[in-house]
């Protein structure tokens, strides 16, 4: 330990988080990346304030992984939702026969229509904006309409 304190905590702190980064590689669901992010974190802290003792750097380190790791949980399952919503949305090509008003008018061919919260391109018809169009065919990210 005293070897790691005159070269300095910090080195140490950039070490474990290369460690979780490569354990993050073979494992592959953000939870390691994410204390490795608070091992970077602290690593900084320790280089600036040197004069921190090592049981304080380990605790922090402990609050911010576990902040962290809070948070890309969190993040990831909403994601996850959300694309597990848009597989099921093609899947059962659920959005075929819906009539919708356009917010923007479509100019070339081509606009973009947002449908519970997800945005998806339109193709068809020139129309203007606050035309009633119905969804004839669809595929990943994008909508064919027909004017109604």
């Amino acid at each position: 330990m005293d070897y790691i304190a005159a070269f300095g905590f910090h080195w140490f702190w950039f070490a474990v988080a290369s460690l979780l980064l490569i354990i993050e590689v073979m494992h592959g669901r953000f939870k390691f990346m994410a204390a490795s992010i608070a091992a970077v974190v602290v690593g900084g802290l320790s280089g600036v304030y040197s004069y921190v003792d090592f049981a304080v750097q380990g605790l922090f380190f402990v609050v911010l992984a576990s902040g962290f790791i809070w948070l890309s949980d969190s993040y990831l399952k909403k994601r996850t939702q959300k694309i597990q919503m848009q597989q099921d949305i093609l899947k059962n090509r659920s959005y075929v026969g819906r009539v919708m008003n356009l917010v923007s008018g479509i100019e070339g061919g081509h606009s973009s229509l947002n449908i519970d919260g997800m945005v998806w391109t339109i193709q068809g018809q020139d129309c203007p904006a606050g035309a009633q169009v119905k969804i004839v065919d669809m595929g990943e990210g994008w909508l064919k309409v027909e004017a109604v």
